[in-house]
């Protein structure tokens, strides 16, 4: 979960189709990152290029373990008002998943 190392050596932003506008992918390239963003329908420009096919399919373990995360309506909700009591149940609830998705 936790990265370790610094995260401006970030080298790819992958996020999907609601971040497909020139604004968004101008930003993401100007904090020199690359923007891995599949192209909305409709759009007259180029979208993930094929070799970038392969990094965007990591987002789906993402997205999974988020959707996994969602499920406790605590979380969710955001009920703890203190952030060490929410974050104590986030990380309960992260072992709980590793442990679905291990």
């Amino acid at each position: 979960m936790w990265a370790k190392g610094d995260w401006r050596q970030i080298s790819d932003v992958i996020v999907d189709k609601g971040y497909d506008f020139y604004d968004v992918k101008k930003f993401i390239r100007d904090s020199g990152k690359y923007p891995l963003i599949p192209r909305r329908q409709g759009a007259i420009y180029s979208g993930i290029q094929p070799k970038d096919k392969e990094k965007y399919k990591t987002r789906n373990a993402i997205e999974r373990f988020f959707g996994k995360i969602k499920e406790h309506k605590r979380l969710a909700l955001r009920f703890d008002k203190l952030y060490i009591t929410f974050f104590s149940f986030f990380a309960i609830a992260c072992l709980k998943v590793f442990k679905l998705l291990c």
